[in-house]
């Protein structure tokens, strides 16, 4: 049993490259992908409005939960999105729309003391 848990987690982790979004494909599917793009802009449209209307302080816990969402938390979320059968642009989609409506709530939330 050890050993094939250990098997499955080597897989795991050689098959986790191949599922991050690379930068080439973010600038193709923003390129080609109208819904991707839009999704994008929205992301980086709400990031805008959380730096010019939350304190310093706020901004820096968002700054650091948003670079682990990009690092990993990105490729997870879509990750669960196309085990459910939606196409890699549509699961990125998804994902980037979901992180722009989750946002300004972590936001709050981190105003709040939680």
């Amino acid at each position: 049993m050890k050993r094939f848990l250990a098997v499955i987690t080597l897989v795991f982790m050689l098959a986790a490259p191949a599922l991050a979004l690379s930068d080439a494909e973010f600038l193709r599917m923003k390129k080609n992908n109208a819904d991707f793009a839009r999704a994008d802009r929205r992301l980086n449209q709400v990031w805008a409005q959380l730096k010019k209307n939350t304190s310093r302080a706020v901004f820096r816990i968002l700054s650091d939960e948003q670079n682990e969402w990009v690092e990993w938390g990105r490729d997870s979320d879509a990750e669960a999105y196309m085990n459910e059968g939606y196409s890699r642009v549509e699961a990125y989609t998804m994902a980037t729309s979901d992180r722009a409506d989750y946002l300004p709530g972590r936001a709050r939330e981190i105003a709040r003391g939680r």
